[in-house]
């Protein structure tokens, strides 16, 4: 199908598309900013054209799919509620001298997530209790080394941390874990005493859409639905079902650009990073033949801090993301989008 004429007037990165909604097919536009961090502790700036990130068209896996968590989500919904703010990092010792365990925070706002980090530790006899850790210099923040899993052994009976699939330590009979390697990432109100405990997956990553708690909002897929509405979304689905923040880093009110972030131990050499989030908006305007203009201004519904540094002296980016969707025209061509950055109070 081909994409509705658009008119950019901003820098950033846009992509009209037709989604299906519970109404049917809806012209989603999505627009999405790339910002750099200067390794001086400026302001974010803008990235040159050339840097500007694209619309991903399906989440990225740490690894294999379907088998490792999120290490970008993808940018297609028709609507998210509040702000996701997803953080894809390492976890890296002060000073860059290896140690047993690094304490890792995040702020935006007035959003706040710390984890624990462990070198290698196995588990005691049983699954009883831990080893003391490993010194260790850093280790992805990756959801498949917090605890969570699922154990098949027995297939009538299946045993799943529905919070994290892929994670470390959720089995049914605790000696098949003796010597084996334990969580690494912990939340540290909830520490691990041994494979009963059962604490909440630790991450400050993108959750999966079969995960709960977004698995919940899914919305019922029954006879009913084939039967009646199929393939259009089951009338009962939530849109927080697209929020794929990890548990504390979702603002149910929008962020709206200009909060501080905080960030300890998630860059080479550890320590605290400092900077304010861009102060910036956009505008979508859908002229459509033969209805009355429509201009949105949409909320900022997706911040992704990527810390990641898979490149020397690589510096951090911010990816932030906008979205606002109308009922789809009966030919693309219908439709023309005016993409705007308006002026903010």
């Amino acid at each position: 199908m081909d994409q509705p004429p658009h008119d950019n007037l901003t820098d950033f990165e846009v992509h009209p598309q037709v989604l299906v909604d519970k109404q049917g097919e809806v012209l989603t536009c999505i627009v999405k900013a790339t910002f750099i961090v200067p390794e001086d502790g400026g302001a974010p700036e803008l990235a040159s054209p050339e840097d500007m990130r694209m619309i991903r068209m399906a989440d990225v896996p740490w690894g294999e799919p379907e088998k490792s968590s999120i290490l970008f989500p993808s940018d297609l919904c028709v609507r998210k509620p509040g702000t996701d703010v997803i953080v894809v990092a390492e976890a890296f010792a002060p000073g860059g001298q290896p140690a047993p365990v690094i304490d890792v925070a995040v702020r935006v706002g007035y959003l706040q997530k710390a984890c624990r980090v462990f070198g290698l530790r196995v588990w005691e006899s049983g699954g009883r209790g831990i080893s003391a850790p490993r010194p260790i210099e850093r280790i992805q923040m990756r959801y498949d080394y917090a605890w969570g899993g699922f154990d098949d052994s027995d297939p009538e009976k299946i045993l799943e941390e529905a919070r994290n699939p892929v994670g470390m330590g959720c089995v049914r009979d605790g000696s098949v874990l003796t010597h084996k390697p334990a969580p690494n990432i912990e939340d540290p109100a909830h520490p691990i005493g041994n494979f009963k405990t059962r604490p909440p997956p630790a991450g400050i990553g993108a959750i999966g859409r079969h995960w709960e708690p977004r698995r919940r909002y899914v919305g019922t897929y029954d006879e009913a639905w084939l039967n009646d509405r199929a393939p259009l979304p089951p009338f009962d689905q939530d849109d927080r079902v697209n929020v794929c923040a990890s548990p504390g880093l979702w603002s149910e009110t929008p962020l709206r650009g200009g909060e501080e972030v905080a960030l300890l131990n998630l860059r080479p050499g550890g320590g605290a990073r400092q900077f304010f989030l861009p102060r910036v908006g956009v505008e979508i305007e859908f002229e459509t033949k033969g209805r009355e203009p429509e201009v949105m201004v949409p909320h900022l519904d997706t911040v992704i801090i990527d810390a990641l540094q898979l490149e020397p002296n690589e510096p951090m980016a911010i990816e932030l993301v906008w979205r606002a969707a109308i009922r789809a025209p009966r030919r693309m061509k219908d439709t023309r989008i005016f993409i705007r950055e308006p002026e903010l109070a």
